[in-house]
């Protein structure tokens, strides 16, 4: 016969705040990640070569920055546009969040000289539309070309190999940080049921994990680099 006490049914309803904290920044960590992480983006099977992508960028930079003639500006901004025409829906915001954010920056900066020199306004307003367009080439490129695709177009215009070198680590390594601290608040998040009081400590606790787990893989890298006769010839992957 079984007790009394193991017949009855525990209905136990944790209370709020429990684990807020770390979902929100499970969410955040993800979405850097995700943005970080070597991705195929809108890359084609005949896609452009990062090479001629990052010339063409700089190019069309340089062209936008310095020409003064407005045909020139809504030209560029019709090219744009139409090629963002042809992408998904669903991948518009993320690449036109990053250009509205800086122009209204700009704009915001402004302000103060437009309000003194209204004079000066179409003036103003064209620096702000080359910054909206400046930016979101440059949020074009990054959704169409793969991370490692840029290291290697970087090395092969003779960029300096140890510039290319910490550049591609430090983003790998940082998408490698990023997994470690996402598995950490995750276990904190399943051990932590209902109110917990001291999640503040625990996030500290998480902290100092990432950091010793950071130094480790700094030394150990070092170590195979000293072991395989590194000489700074870094080409990319």
């Amino acid at each position: 016969m079984l007790p009394e006490w193991m017949k009855q049914t525990d209905n136990y309803v944790p209370p709020k705040d429990g684990g807020t904290f770390a979902i929100k920044t499970i969410k955040t960590i993800g979405n850097i990640m995700s943005r970080l992480k070597v991705q195929a983006g809108h890359e084609k099977k005949r896609h452009i070569p990062a090479l001629v992508k990052l010339i063409g960028l700089f190019v069309m930079i340089v062209i936008a920055s310095a020409c003064q003639n407005r045909i020139v500006i809504l030209g560029i901004a019709a090219v744009i546009l139409a090629y963002l025409c042809t992408w998904p829906a669903k991948d518009l915001w993320g690449v036109l969040k990053p250009p509205l954010a800086a122009s209204t920056l700009a704009f915001v900066l402004f302000v103060p000289a437009m309000i003194m020199n209204p004079a000066g306004i179409p003036n103003n307003l064209i620096v702000v539309a080359k910054v909206f367009l400046c930016v979101t080439m440059v949020t074009l490129f990054n959704h169409t070309t793969q991370w490692n695709h840029v290291t290697l177009a970087l090395r092969r215009i003779h960029v300096p190999g140890i510039f290319v070198f910490t550049l591609d680590i430090t983003l790998k390594y940082i998408v490698l940080l990023g997994n470690l601290i996402q598995d950490l608040l995750t276990s904190m998040q399943f051990r932590a049921v209902g109110k917990h009081d001291k999640k503040y400590s625990s996030i500290g606790g998480v902290m100092g994990v990432t950091f010793i787990r950071g130094t480790e893989m700094n030394e150990q890298m070092y170590e195979a680099m000293r072991c395989r006769g590194f000489t700074d010839d870094y080409k990319g992957l």
